[in-house]
């Protein structure tokens, strides 16, 4: 056990009951179906969850909230949880941007009514970027919510999020003083591709290039001054891993110091931004052989502000608390686990005792 408490970024809660889920969508849209999952079944079972999260009482992974909170919350000493739903960014990549529209704000109504009741429990508003007005207008709606703590994007998209077409949807998150996270899963999926090159054959292929996408959104968003014109803005890169974060910034502020005349709106070097205004999660953690290495990389980028722990449950590759970051020092540790999702969602300080 640590000896502090927890904020888990990264939850993925299910739907207590579909029907009542479809009740919340507009009647031309009930039954029509939902987002697919995955493109490439792996060795991970069908549904890629973790078998023993499947609740007694049935229904899918995550699906009960008593369970959860009694396997995940209760078993781990988490305090907080922050709950990304799952699945549900298949709507982000749909090609019918009315559906993804309805679909976000189901979810939204949905999200608060069946989960957030629960002290413990915080929850990711989602949207459909095909539609920033109405985008926008959500963001509004479900907003100022006192449970919502960020704007949820998928990491699928065939933009790269620095374009100018997605700063409304910024503008609108940066006024309510939400952070605006992007989670990967459904690259490939709808109006995306999986890769920069193509198609992969394999799970493991498309699971471990998942990364790439996050390294070309970060590029992105700070070459096309997304964090200039939004100064007060964060960005939150869920599941796509840390390591590769100090090695993007090395290159980025190299090629910055020849071609900044391209970028004459930024004031800072690259990997500064991603200092001050990026934050990432710990699941899925690199795991070299010397836990040294990956504390130095997390030096790098500023760690012990920048990095959030997550679980990632109730999927396969879930991290256990008590086992990911051994190595690690305890006050690096207690920040990862604790103090800045705190500072970031404004959930209580850590007090000692």
């Amino acid at each position: 056990m640590t000896s502090f408490p927890i904020i888990d970024a990264d939850v993925h809660q299910g739907f207590p009951d579909v029907k009542a889920f479809q009740s919340y969508f507009p009647e031309y849209w009930r039954g029509k179906g939902l987002p697919g999952g995955m493109t490439w079944p792996g060795g991970v079972g069908r549904s890629g969850m973790r078998v023993d999260a499947t609740p007694p009482r049935g229904g899918s992974a995550g699906s009960d909230p008593e369970f959860l909170k009694e396997q995940l919350l209760d078993g781990y000493g988490i305090r907080y949880g922050i709950l990304n739903g799952s699945g549900n960014l298949g709507a982000n990549v749909h090609s019918n941007a009315d559906f993804a529209v309805a679909y976000a704000q189901a979810y939204n109504d949905y999200l608060i009514d069946a989960w957030l009741d629960d002290p413990r429990l915080y929850g990711s508003m989602m949207i459909a970027p095909q539609d920033v007005e109405r985008s926008v207008k959500e963001i509004k709606r479900i907003g100022p919510h006192p449970k919502i703590v960020q704007v949820l994007m998928s990491s699928a998209s065939p933009m790269l999020y620095g374009k100018r077409y997605f700063w409304p949807i910024y503008e609108a998150a940066s006024e309510l003083g939400l952070p605006v996270a992007i989670h990967p899963g459904k690259e490939g999926n709808g109006i995306t591709v999986p890769t920069a090159s193509g198609y992969p054959s394999y799970y493991i292929e498309w699971h471990t290039m998942l990364a790439t996408g996050y390294m070309n959104h970060l590029v992105s968003l700070i070459c096309e001054g997304v964090f200039e014109q939004f100064p007060n803005l964060v960005f939150v890169l869920i599941e796509g891993g840390v390591s590769w974060a100090a090695s993007i910034a090395w290159r980025l502020d190299k090629n910055y110091k020849a071609l900044r005349s391209e970028v004459p709106w930024l004031t800072m070097l690259p990997s500064e931004y991603i200092k001050q205004r990026v934050r990432f999660t710990t699941q899925p953690i690199e795991e070299p052989e010397d836990d040294k290495l990956l504390v130095r990389l997390f030096e790098e980028i500023n760690g012990h502000e920048t990095v959030m722990f997550s679980t990632d449950y109730p999927h396969w590759d879930f991290d256990d608390p008590f086992q990911v970051m051994r190595g690690f020092p305890d006050e690096l540790k207690r920040r990862i686990y604790y103090d800045n999702a705190a500072a970031l969602y404004g959930l209580p300080p850590f007090e000692a005792s």
